[in-house]
C-alpha cells in the first residue's frame, strides 16, 4: 500500500498542492504529483484561487468562481485622486510673470521679489487644501470601504486575517471562510485519494507564535473534515447546495485535540520551514550560513539556517505579514495587474525590502554579539560570512526589484527546477516553469511530521568556548 502526502501550500491570494506517494508503505522511492483545479473553462490549472463566493441563490461558490453569480451588493468604492498643482521653480515663474505683464515702468528686482513672496504663499496654501482634502478623500474612502466590506459577497485574503495581521470587517469570519474553502479542498482531495493521506499544511508564523498557530490551523483542519465527514458525509454536491445561512449554523470552530489530530494525520508546519524544505531535500545549496526568503501573496516567510551533511539546520525564522499585495495596495494597483511590482513607486518598493533587511541586520547584530563574547575577532566572522546565499522563491522571487541582495547576504539566487532534477515528479517539465510558485507545496509534501520542527539552540551556533583577550580563535568555514 502506498503511502500519501499531501502537502497543501493555502495561499492568500492562492492555493496549490503536492501530493506524494511513496511506494511499500513509505519505503519506497516518492514519486510527486501537483493536483489539478479546472477553472471556469475547464482548463486543468495547478492553482485554485483562495476566494469564496455568496452566489445570488445565497449558496456558495469556491475557488474558480464566477463573477456573474455573486449575489448583489454595493459597488465597490473609488478612492478620489486628489493632485497638487507642481508649479516648478518659483523664481522662474515669477520672472515669466513679469516678463508677461510687466509694462517696463516699475522696479524690475523689487517687482520679481513681490511675485515671487505672492507665488510662495499661493503655493503653501494650495498645499494646505491639498493635505485637506487628501485627508478628507481618505477618510470618505475608509468609511466607504469599511460599509462595502460588511456588505459584499466576494472573499479574499481570509487566510492572511485568520494567521498574520490582515485586518477583517467582513460579515463572515475569516476562521469560518477558511473551514469553507478548506472543506471545498477536502472533498476534491478525497474524491480522488479517498481518506488514505496525511495532509501537511503551512501558516505563516515565527517561533514564537508557532504553536498558537499550529493549534488553530489544527482546529479549521479538524473542522474543515468534520463537515466533509459528518455534516455532509463526503457529498459535494448536498454542501455546494447548502445555503449560507444554514452552513453557517452548521459550522462550529472545534477544539483543539491532539488525538484526533493524530487519527486525521493533520500537521501544520510554518511556511518558513516547509519553503526551506523544499531547496534543501537533495542537499542542492553548499553548506554554510545561509537564508531563504520566501515572498508570497500575503506574507514574506525567512529562514535562518545552516546546512550540514546536507541537512538544514534551521535557528531561526520569521513571517512579515506583507507580501506582494503589500506591494500592490500601497501603489494603488490590482494584485492580477501584470508587472505591478515593476511600475510600483521606489518609495514602496524600498519600505518592503526595509522589513526583510531590518531582519538581516539584527541577525548579523545578534552573529557579532556571539563571537564578541567568545573572543572571537569581528573581522573573522565577517570575513567568513562574506557572500553567504540568500535563495529566494515564492511569487515574488520573479522579481529582481525585490529579490536583492541584504548586506552580507549577498550571493543572491532563485529557485529553480534544478532542485527537481533527480525526482520522480509528473510533467516535470510543465511543471518546473512554475518552481518558484510550487516550492512550498512541494516542501510540505516531502515533510514528514510536524513534531519534527525544532530549533537548533541559537546559543550554541557557534561551538566555540569563550577564549582570554591573548588567545585567538578561528571560525569554522564548514559553519559559516
Amino acid at each position: 500500500m502506498d503511502e500519501i502526502r499531501v502537502g497543501l501550500d493555502f495561499g492568500t491570494h492562492q492555493t496549490k498542492i503536492c501530493v506524494s506517494r511513496i511506494p511499500d508503505e513509505g519505503h519506497g522511492v516518492p514519486e510527486y504529483e501537483f493536483f489539478q483545479f479546472a477553472d471556469q473553462k475547464g482548463v486543468e490549472q495547478y492553482f485554485i484561487p483562495s476566494v469564496v463566493q455568496i452566489n445570488k441563490d445565497n449558496t456558495l461558490s469556491y475557488g474558480y468562481v464566477d463573477p456573474k453569480d455573486e449575489k448583489d451588493c454595493m459597488p465597490m468604492p473609488r478612492m478620489e485622486v486628489v493632485r497638487l498643482t507642481d508649479i516648478g521653480n518659483i523664481e522662474e515663474e515669477a520672472e515669466k510673470l513679469y516678463s508677461k505683464y510687466s509694462a517696463g515702468e516699475d522696479e524690475e528686482e523689487e517687482s520679481k521679489a513681490v511675485l515671487t513672496e505672492m507665488l510662495r504663499k499661493k503655493y503653501e496654501i494650495d498645499k494646505s487644501t491639498y493635505k485637506e482634502r487628501s485627508e478628507k478623500a481618505q477618510a470618505k474612502y475608509d468609511e466607504e470601504m469599511s460599509a462595502y466590506n460588511k456588505d459584499k459577497n466576494l472573499f479574499r485574503y481570509f487566510k492572511q486575517a485568520t494567521f498574520a495581521e490582515y485586518p477583517w470587517e467582513c460579515k463572515i469570519g475569516s476562521e469560518i471562510l477558511c473551514i469553507w474553502y478548506l472543506a471545498y479542498i477536502l472533498f476534491l482531495l478525497e474524491d480522488r485519494y479517498h481518506e488514505g493521506f496525511a495532509i501537511n499544511m503551512g501558516v505563516p508564523t515565527d517561533e514564537n507564535n508557532y504553536h498558537q498557530k499550529q493549534e488553530m490551523g489544527t482546529r479549521i483542519m479538524l473542522t474543515a473534515y468534520h463537515l466533509v465527514e459528518e455534516v455532509y458525509h463526503q457529498d459535494l454536491r448536498a454542501f455546494l447546495k447548502e445555503k449560507v445561512n444554514d452552513l453557517t449554523a452548521k459550522t462550529v470552530l472545534l477544539p483543539f485535540s491532539e488525538d484526533e489530530k493524530e487519527y486525521n494525520r493533520i500537521n501544520i508546519f510554518p511556511e518558513a520551514y516547509a519553503s526551506l524544505i523544499g531547496l534543501t531535500s537533495r542537499g542542492k545549496l553548499s553548506e554554510g550560513m545561509s537564508i531563504n526568503a520566501d515572498i508570497g501573496g500575503g506574507t514574506t516567510d525567512i529562514s535562518f539556517f545552516i546546512v550540514k551533511d546536507r541537512t538544514p539546520h534551521i535557528y531561526k525564522y520569521w513571517s512579515i505579514p506583507c507580501g506582494l499585495n503589500y506591494i500592490a495596495e500601497m501603489s494603488g494597483f490590482d494584485y492580477s495587474e501584470k508587472d505591478f511590482v515593476k511600475n510600483a513607486h521606489k518609495d514602496i518598493i524600498d519600505k518592503f525590502n526595509r522589513k526583510k533587511e531590518d531582519i538581516v541586520y539584527n541577525l548579523e547584530r545578534r552573529l557579532i554579539e556571539m563571537v564578541r563574547e567568545r573572543g572571537i575577532l569581528k573581522s573573522n566572522l565577517l570575513n567568513a560570512l562574506k557572500d553567504r546565499i540568500l535563495v529566494y522563491n515564492g511569487g515574488g522571487s520573479t522579481y529582481s526589484e525585490i529579490s536583492t541582495p541584504i548586506n552580507l547576504f549577498s550571493d543572491v539566487k532563485v529557485a529553480d527546477a534544478d532542485l527537481w532534477s533527480e525526482e520522480i515528479v509528473k510533467d516535470k517539465t510543465k511543471v518546473g516553469r512554475l518552481f518558484n510558485l510550487l516550492t512550498t507545496a512541494y516542501g510540505l509534501s516531502v515533510s514528514e511530521d510536524d513534531n519534527e520542527v525544532v530549533l537548533r539552540d541559537f546559543d550554541n551556533l557557534l561551538s566555540y568556548k569563550k577564549v582570554e583577550r591573548n588567545e585567538r580563535a578561528e571560525i569554522d568555514k564548514d559553519v559559516c
